[in-house]
């Protein structure tokens, strides 16, 4: 890939830097069988995948609290099973503590971050998300000893894609929209997001699918692929 000219860079959090998804595979495979659920994993993991899509999507426009979200998500899964609020919130608390504990970064992740750091950029993070949990994650990988400005969308005029998070998150770095560059792995929330908001992008798709990008977007297939001049 060729170098990007930039002054900042603005890196997603889940599935960008942080293997969300893997964690997330890993947790349900234990925590399924704790709650005796017939699933097999991949099924799980696909099914749990669609509804955090779903609620969280909700969460995020304001129509459901985070616990509201969480419990949502919980019953629509073992649905038709009744859940109330206590025995809901007891399943997902499980669930989050093998969650937690699966945390890892992608191997490709701590050399990009450095490597946007020692070509003297500006970086932060841009994430959708409740701000002390993203931040748990923050402190429970490479990325604590960097002291990096965290950007979560609980405490942003707006979450991704509004280009208000990018203006925000422009500002907070001190630098212009337009010399700034969006890694992350959404489309819709990285991609059109930032190129809304006049910044450049990067989208990450570790898989093989082909995308026709619109200008000042490029495709890369690991973040080590990301040269910064």
């Amino acid at each position: 890939m060729s170098e990007v000219h930039c002054e900042a860079v603005l890196f997603d959090l889940d599935d960008t830097l942080l293997d969300h998804r893997g964690a997330a595979a890993d947790a349900l495979r234990h925590w399924g069988t704790d709650v005796g659920l017939a699933l097999a994993p991949e099924e799980l993991a696909a099914a749990w995948q669609v509804l955090e899509s779903r609620y969280y999507a909700r969460y995020q426009r304001g129509e459901l609290t985070k616990l509201e979200q969480r419990r949502a998500r919980i019953r629509a899964l073992l649905d038709p099973v009744r859940l109330g609020d206590d025995e809901a919130d007891a399943m997902f608390d499980a669930y989050w503590s093998r969650y937690r504990s699966a945390w890892r970064a992608f191997p490709d992740a701590e050399a990009a971050v450095r490597a946007a750091l020692d070509a003297g950029l500006r970086v932060g993070l841009l994430t959708n998300g409740d701000a002390a949990d993203q931040q748990r994650k923050v402190d429970a990988t490479f990325l604590a000893g960097l002291d990096l400005p965290l950007f979560a969308s609980s405490e942003l005029p707006g979450a991704k894609p509004d280009r208000s998070a990018f203006e925000f998150s422009c500002a907070a770095l001190q630098v212009e929209p337009g010399r700034c560059l969006m890694v992350g792995d959404s489309y819709v929330n990285d991609i059109e997001g930032a190129l809304g908001a006049g910044l450049s992008a990067a989208l990450l798709d570790r898989s093989e699918a082909t995308w026709e990008l619109p200008r000042r977007a490029r495709l890369i297939r690991s973040l080590a692929e990301l040269r910064f001049g």
